[in-house]
Protein backbone atom coordinates (compact mmCIF):
# COMPACT_ATOMS: atom_id res chain seq x y z
CA UNK A 1 0.00 0.00 0.00
CA UNK A 2 1.27 3.54 -0.64
CA UNK A 3 1.75 5.33 2.40
CA UNK A 4 0.99 8.52 0.36
CA UNK A 5 -2.50 7.39 -1.24
CA UNK A 6 -5.32 10.32 -0.45
CA UNK A 7 -8.39 8.91 -0.35
CA UNK A 8 -11.55 10.96 -0.62
CA UNK A 9 -12.39 10.99 3.07
CA UNK A 10 -8.56 12.67 3.17
CA UNK A 11 -9.59 15.20 0.82
CA UNK A 12 -13.26 15.91 2.43
CA UNK A 13 -11.11 16.28 5.86
CA UNK A 14 -8.69 18.64 3.86
CA UNK A 15 -11.68 21.08 2.97
CA UNK A 16 -12.63 21.10 6.58
CA UNK A 17 -9.85 21.71 8.21
CA UNK A 18 -6.80 23.77 7.24
CA UNK A 19 -4.45 22.25 9.60
CA UNK A 20 -4.81 18.86 8.38
CA UNK A 21 -4.57 20.11 4.14
CA UNK A 22 -1.15 21.60 5.78
CA UNK A 23 0.13 18.12 7.02
CA UNK A 24 -1.14 16.80 3.97
CA UNK A 25 0.90 19.06 1.62
CA UNK A 26 3.65 19.14 3.31
CA UNK A 27 4.05 15.06 3.30
CA UNK A 28 3.58 15.05 -0.58
CA UNK A 29 6.33 18.49 -0.68
CA UNK A 30 8.26 15.72 1.35
CA UNK A 31 7.78 12.86 -0.71
CA UNK A 32 8.31 15.37 -3.80
CA UNK A 33 11.62 16.60 -2.96
CA UNK A 34 12.75 12.72 -2.37
CA UNK A 35 11.87 11.58 -5.73
CA UNK A 36 13.73 14.59 -7.15
CA UNK A 37 16.91 14.28 -5.25
CA UNK A 38 16.59 10.41 -6.25
CA UNK A 39 16.47 11.83 -9.84
CA UNK A 40 19.38 14.86 -9.50
CA UNK A 41 21.23 11.79 -8.79
CA UNK A 42 20.38 9.50 -11.50
CA UNK A 43 23.89 9.17 -13.93
CA UNK A 44 21.28 8.52 -16.93
CA UNK A 45 19.66 11.96 -16.76
CA UNK A 46 19.03 12.92 -20.10
CA UNK A 47 16.96 15.96 -21.33
CA UNK A 48 13.66 14.63 -20.34
CA UNK A 49 15.01 14.23 -16.84
CA UNK A 50 15.91 17.10 -16.94
CA UNK A 51 12.97 18.73 -17.71
CA UNK A 52 11.13 16.83 -15.46
CA UNK A 53 13.21 17.82 -12.91
CA UNK A 54 12.72 21.64 -13.78
CA UNK A 55 8.84 21.08 -13.34
CA UNK A 56 9.20 19.08 -10.72
CA UNK A 57 11.08 21.64 -8.96
CA UNK A 58 8.50 24.41 -10.22
CA UNK A 59 5.80 21.97 -8.30
CA UNK A 60 7.39 21.57 -4.66
CA UNK A 61 7.81 25.90 -4.60
CA UNK A 62 3.73 25.84 -5.50
CA UNK A 63 3.69 23.36 -2.75
CA UNK A 64 5.52 25.49 -0.14
CA UNK A 65 3.59 28.84 -0.85
CA UNK A 66 0.39 26.87 0.00
CA UNK A 67 1.64 25.22 2.96
CA UNK A 68 2.49 29.17 3.94
CA UNK A 69 -0.25 30.35 2.86
CA UNK A 70 -2.12 28.04 4.71
CA UNK A 71 -0.06 28.94 7.72
CA UNK A 72 -0.21 32.41 7.25
CA UNK A 73 -4.13 32.23 7.29
CA UNK A 74 -4.07 30.05 10.38
CA UNK A 75 -1.68 32.56 12.45
CA UNK A 76 -4.02 35.34 11.44
CA UNK A 77 -7.18 33.62 13.03
CA UNK A 78 -5.12 32.06 15.43
CA UNK A 79 -4.27 36.43 16.49
CA UNK A 80 -8.34 37.00 16.12
CA UNK A 81 -9.61 35.00 18.61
Amino acid sequence: MNHLAITEGDIARSRADPRFKQVLLAKVLEHLLGTLHRLQRDPKQDEAGARGLREGALMAVQLADLIRSIDNSLRVAGGAR
